[in-house]
């Protein structure tokens, strides 16, 4: 690499930089530097910034952006094993096997498929999480990282619409689960009768539960998202003794697991095999924006084995106790009342309605309020937070994680959630889709972060607008990777089609890989990608390169030691006065003022 001569002053460490390193910063600088508003629409752009104090901001930086501090970095096994747990504990995996046995396999195969999307979810969501726990950057940067500065706004664009569509589809779910709270209160709202024509799928008090649960979300978008770990260990928790509790209930009442669970499987051996991957992708669909986006909390842990061991088995313990409890319990169900039912709330009404005493009151609030806290904090954490950090990185000077979520908070309801639930292909098709999206984006990170970068990169080029930064491509894209998303995307989309219109003659072959499209994709996305840097390579002299200094004081002491990263201080000037004129040095390839 090329160097300049060493600059020094009586405050400055003595640094080494190239043109380059240089280049980017002045860059930096020039985009963060506060212009005076000479019009009143800038003084209104300026009013409505976002808070940043004596931060920097920028078109591509806010202090939500930045890489986390070290004395921020607070999350450790239970923290992760919450965070995992959430998705677990809840009414969608709770009545996962409404979609899996509908499939026509049994619960013995159902559980079998589950364990196997289980640790293969683990350990890809373990080789995502790296860029967050070694550099402390979010999904947003790591975008930047894959696509380019500009050509971020693909990924980011995809995660804010799919967050969009979860935070309603959850929110459903959290306002079902108040119907047993409010049912425990009021015998008429638990007989409450429906004004809604047949048309509409959704009940009176369905919607009056779902508004007071979106009500209730509101004021998390104003907590910091690495400070809800402790509610969400306590929230798990609580929802594990619930479900624990229901499924004792059932199965012992019943004495027994019920008819379905004794049901045989009638497929083929090759309809069978690909009913097994479909039931798998279907699992790993409904998590895989989580997965996408595991650097946003990757980066607040304080140890890398912690988060491993955290996140992976909070994703194959509970994942499989849940979803087995939902199924025996539907099962016992079928046989005690003659209706399988899968959700928490159908069980509490029933019950309510066969014997409205105290203790069955009790019961229904406890296990009501126990689901209504797991909802809340899973869509918050995966769904209502991420999407504020999404948003930020689309408009960091105007929009950061607070306004974010309060943004995705008032538009989730246009997706409509109920009409998810109106039929069992229908909430079939929701879950299944999600990943198409996800899933390329996955693949291309975890190549380009491993195979391209050997682990290394520049916090600093993140930030700047300099076509000398690494992270420019040509003209802000990475062409590499975009071709690469697409085409997983455009081979995941016809079976997508097929399975949401019957209509439709199918094609064997698209439905099979839309069957799989968690093992596929990435084989398609993740080797075409590797493939494209093979025959085109990125040649940058700062490709599988560190910053020289730690810019945003963000490392701790060990860790600048293990990168031979020099510190930054307020007794560290970055630059010179002698070298802040761009005329003092020439970047290769760059004309000079």
């Amino acid at each position: 690499m090329e160097k300049i001569i060493p600059v020094t002053s009586p405050k400055t460490l003595r640094t080494v930089l190239s043109p380059v390193e240089l280049d980017i910063i002045l860059s930096q600088q020039e985009i963060e530097a506060p212009k005076k508003p000479k019009t009143k629409f800038q003084r209104f752009l300026r009013a409505i910034e976002v808070p940043h104090g004596d931060e920097p901001i920028s078109v591509l930086r806010n202090p939500d952006l930045q890489p986390i501090p070290d004395k921020e970095r607070t999350w450790g096994f239970w923290s992760f094993f919450a965070y995992w747990g959430l998705p677990n504990f809840s009414v969608a995996t709770f009545s996962t096997g409404s979609a899996l046995l509908s499939l026509n396999l049994n619960i013995q195969q159902s559980i079998g498929a589950l364990v196997i999307a289980n640790i293969l979810i683990g350990l890809m969501t373990i080789a995502n999480s790296n860029p967050g726990i070694k550099y402390h950057i979010g999904y947003t940067l790591d975008q930047r990282m894959i696509f380019g500065i500009y050509g971020s706004f693909i990924g980011i664009i995809f995660r804010v619409g799919l967050a969009a569509v979860f935070y309603g589809y959850l929110s459903w779910l959290g306002g079902l689960c108040f119907n047993m709270v409010f049912s425990s209160f009021s015998l008429n709202f638990l007989n409450m009768k429906n004004t809604f024509p047949e048309s509409v799928p959704m009940t009176r008090r369905d919607l009056i539960s779902f508004l007071c649960f979106q009500l209730i979300q509101m004021p998390f978008a104003f907590v910091k998202p690495r400070r809800v770990n402790i509610p969400s260990i306590v929230t798990c928790f609580m929802t594990l003794f619930a479900i624990v509790g229901i499924l004792a209930y059932l199965v012992s009442t019943n004495g027994g697991p019920g008819p379905l669970y004794y049901n045989r499987v009638t497929l083929n051996a090759s309809e069978r095999s690909w009913m097994w991957i479909f039931a798998i992708t279907i699992w790993y669909s409904g998590v895989s924006p989580a997965v996408a986006n595991q650097s946003d909390y990757s980066r607040f842990a304080h140890s890398k084995t912690s988060c491993y061991w955290g996140l992976f088995l909070g994703t194959v313990l509970p994942g499989t106790f849940v979803s087995l409890s939902g199924m025996l319990c539907a099962s016992a169900c079928k046989e005690l009342y003659g209706v399988a039912y899968w959700t928490p709330d159908e069980m509490v009404a029933q019950w309510l309605r066969d014997d409205y005493s105290s203790k069955a009151r009790a019961a229904a609030f406890f296990i009501g309020i126990s689901f209504v806290d797991s909802q809340l904090f899973l869509n918050m954490t995966q769904n209502g937070y991420s999407c504020g950090m999404d948003l930020a990185g689309i408009l960091p000077k105007y929009i950061n994680i607070k306004r974010g979520t309060i943004f995705v908070q008032l538009i989730s309801w246009v997706v409509q959630p109920w009409t998810f639930f109106n039929t069992s292909s229908s909430f079939l098709d929701a879950m299944s889709a999600f990943g198409v999206f996800t899933t390329p984006i996955i693949a291309i990170n975890i190549v380009d972060f491993y195979a391209i970068r050997k682990s290394k990169i520049p916090l600093i080029d993140f930030f700047t607008l300099s076509k000398s930064g690494l992270f420019w491509y040509d003209y802000g894209i990475n062409w590499r990777s975009t071709l690469a998303f697409f085409t997983g995307l455009g081979l995941g989309l016809p079976g997508l089609v097929y399975s949401a219109n019957d209509s439709l003659k199918e094609n064997i072959g698209m439905m099979n890989f839309y069957y799989g499209y968690m093992f596929f994709i990435p084989i398609v996305s993740g080797g075409l990608y590797y493939a494209l840097n093979l025959v085109a390579p990125l040649r940058h002299e700062k490709l599988r390169q560190e910053d020289p200094l730690d810019y945003f004081n963000c490392f701790n002491e060990k860790e600048l030691e293990n990168m031979g990263m020099d510190p930054n201080s307020d007794d560290v000037d970055i630059l010179d006065a002698e070298i802040q004129d761009r005329s003092s040095f020439e970047v290769p390839g760059k004309k000079t003022a």
